[in-house]
């Protein structure tokens, strides 16, 4: 009887068209603090937390601060101007140097990247500006 009753409900998922498979996610960006360094006047220290999907790619663009890059999971390919693109991967990490042009993706069809960024610059810049 059970067998039954769960075959009935797996045929009328199907004909319903409904999805067992988990919905797509998305990319995500967290911050995790911004704070003000103390005794450097109008400087600050920004970390935050991304969460990429497959495929995801940045707009080609600078950073006006110091930034520093971990990864987490997954891996990262940056190509910045006038050098050969460079491939990162989960437990490696990376600095880009301010007024640089670039553009950041997780070239992977399939998984997603999880990265910590670390941006320490001017007060109330943002982390990147778009070129």
């Amino acid at each position: 009887m059970r067998k039954r009753a769960f075959a009935t409900v797996v045929a009328a998922i199907a004909l319903c068209g409904i999805s067992l498979a988990p919905a797509v996610a998305e990319t995500t960006l967290t911050p995790v603090l911004t704070t003000p360094i103390q005794g450097m006047p109008n400087t600050e220290a920004k970390i935050l937390l991304f969460d990429v999907d497959p495929g995801w790619r940045t707009d080609h663009h600078i950073h006006p601060g110091q930034l520093f890059v971990y990864i987490l999971e997954g891996s990262l390919q940056l190509d910045v101007d006038g050098t050969d693109p460079v491939v990162y991967s989960a437990g490696e990490a990376f600095y880009e140097l301010p007024d640089l042009g670039m553009v950041g993706s997780n070239f992977s069809a399939t998984d997603r990247a999880k990265f910590v960024v670390f941006q320490f610059g001017e007060a109330g810049k943002p982390l990147m500006i778009a070129q």
